[in-house]
């Protein structure tokens, strides 16, 4: 319940980003994330119920700041056609990091002092704000601050929804970010639950992120044979091997390897999932625009864990990567709507 309360506030609370990117203008609303990436832990470590939540929910805003700041970046400084090299090279930078934190927060949570997990967390949110004000970037006039009023967000959910490029491209990405909530949720527990420990959880996990260092061979596929093909065999590739995850379940560390060839995939869509948004979204409503588009990784978060919560009251867990598995393959053919051209 109070995952559910923390996601659905700061699902609300993302949509007065625009407003605070329009009042003092983006380089601030960034500081302002990563600063509350450092409070977060913080309150995290007194292990209360009313800090935990706290922290809980500053973390998801901090993100939600660092995350539509950071793509309103991207769109400024790299061009369009160069989108399907930079985004996968965006991932590839980013595994050592999901390699290493599942594995090292349960080693640091099992085996350290209290507080060190929260006290790594900090640190690493203040190295980012440091290298972030080294690079000295600057805003792009198009949403810098103005004497216009800022966006309404819910007229920016109207405008969101009736252009069909943006519809699917945030579909695109609720797919492949409802995959990546059940592994991170489920794969680990499903380990534990076969008799394994919750370090072999974690190496599951931190094994699967790593494969991001294969995110530029997808970019590069997707540069020769086109993102629809390239998002299309991705998305099938995820369901038909979670599917055979929920068949082999009684036999676990089979599971698995089907489980990190679904990952193997999903990073696929990790490395050129967004790169239909960026690239459809006008430059003149990119905040209000990138907000609502952000919205399918709160939606991804909420929505999966509350229709297993229903599943898993009438079968096993297996049930779960059978029926994700599913909904993978009935994503894929919606990339075959994208336009050639894109």
């Amino acid at each position: 319940m109070a995952f559910t309360a923390v996601g659905i506030t700061g699902l609300i609370a993302s949509f007065f980003i625009p407003f605070l990117i329009g009042a003092i203008r983006r380089r601030w609303v960034y500081s302002i994330g990563a600063l509350l990436l450092i409070a977060a832990p913080a309150l995290m470590v007194t292990a209360t119920l009313s800090d935990q939540g706290a922290g809980m929910l500053l973390r998801v805003f901090a993100v939600a700041c660092l995350n539509i700041t950071l793509s309103l970046y991207i769109m400024d400084y790299i061009a369009r056609r160069d989108l399907v090299q930079v985004e996968p090279l965006k991932q590839f930078f980013g595994a050592g990091a999901w390699c290493v934190g599942p594995t090292l927060g349960v080693l640091l949570h099992e085996h350290a002092e209290p507080g060190w997990a929260e006290a790594v967390s900090a640190v690493c949110a203040l190295v980012i704000l440091a290298n972030f004000w080294i690079l000295r970037l600057q805003d792009n006039p198009a949403v810098a601050a103005a004497t216009k009023p800022p966006p309404n967000a819910i007229a920016s959910v109207g405008r969101f929804l009736a252009q069909p490029r943006l519809r699917l491209a945030w579909a695109i990405s609720f797919g492949r970010a409802t995959w990546w909530s059940m592994f991170f949720i489920y794969a680990p527990v499903f380990m534990v639950r076969s008799g394994e420990s919750a370090i072999a959880g974690a190496l599951l996990v931190s094994t699967a992120n790593f494969q991001l260092v294969l995110s530029p061979l997808w970019g590069r596929w997707a540069a020769i044979r086109g993102l629809r093909l390239a998002i299309v065999f991705a998305f099938i590739a995820v369901g038909i091997t979670t599917v055979a995850a929920g068949a082999f379940a009684a036999q676990p560390y089979i599971a698995a390897v089907f489980l990190l060839l679904a990952a193997a995939a999903c990073v696929g869509l990790d490395a050129i999932g967004n790169i239909p948004f960026l690239r459809a979204v006008h430059s003149y409503e990119r905040p209000q625009m990138t907000t609502v588009f952000r919205t399918y990784v709160d939606i991804a978060e909420l929505l999966p864990t509350a229709i297993f919560a229903v599943l898993l009251s009438f079968f096993d867990l297996p049930a779960v990567f059978l029926a994700t598995g599913g909904a993978m393959l009935i994503f894929g053919p919606l990339a075959l709507y994208l336009p050639r051209r894109m």
